[in-house]
């Protein structure tokens, strides 16, 4: 309806600015000229303005009658719902909600991830967090945070000393777990007693 109208305008004025443009190569060059060019821009106003009127005379009525089409639709669906589409809708928001929370917690560990690869750049490292999410009232909830760590870099070989040479390097390793158990807590105010560092398989 609105494409068909939209279409008819189109077409009136491009005939319209035709007939003008033919006038005006007819009309002579005198002063006859200046009169002709004001009757055809008074044509030219007259064609544009014709549609808008019609448009605002007759808008009042499409207007309702499309609030009444409205109306009908909406209590024809309305009878229609019981309750195993109450129980979809139900299903669906749930699936919504499962769908955030994964999403939440994929960016929370790639997050956490990130912000240990800036602090200690030649590690690499692997983020799982175990949460409840409440979206409502925006709280989290972290049941366990695990961090595992590996190396960035092909280390050279090192001398070992059994026993001294674990011993030491274990050492070094609980040393640097601790700091990142520490680095963490600080950065995303979560217990130290809820984050678990371990090395990642080689």
């Amino acid at each position: 309806m609105f494409i068909e109208a939209l279409k008819n305008i189109v077409i009136t004025l491009v005939t319209i600015l035709i007939f003008i443009s033919a006038v005006e190569l007819i009309a002579p060059s005198n002063k006859m000229k200046k009169y002709i060019q004001f009757i055809l821009g008074l044509i030219l106003v007259t064609v544009i303005l014709n549609p808008i009127i019609q448009f605002i005379s007759s808008g009042e009525k499409s207007v309702t009658d499309g609030i009444q089409s409205y109306e009908q639709v909406f209590s024809q669906n309305e009878n229609k719902v019981n309750k195993g589409n109450t129980t979809n809708i139900f299903k669906n928001d749930q699936d919504k909600v499962d769908v955030r929370k994964k999403t939440f917690m994929n960016n929370f560990n790639k997050n956490c991830d990130n912000l240990l690869k800036n602090k200690y750049k030649d590690k690499t490292f692997k983020s799982e967090i175990d949460c409840d999410v409440d979206f409502v009232n925006i709280t989290l909830n972290v049941k366990k945070l695990k961090i595992g760590v590996g190396e960035n870099k092909i280390n050279k070989i090192k001398k070992i000393v059994i026993n001294k040479e674990v011993e030491t390097t274990t050492k070094e390793e609980n040393k640097e777990y601790t700091e990142m158990v520490n680095f963490i807590s600080s950065e995303l105010n979560i217990p130290k007693e809820k984050i678990e560092v371990y090395k990642l398989d080689e």
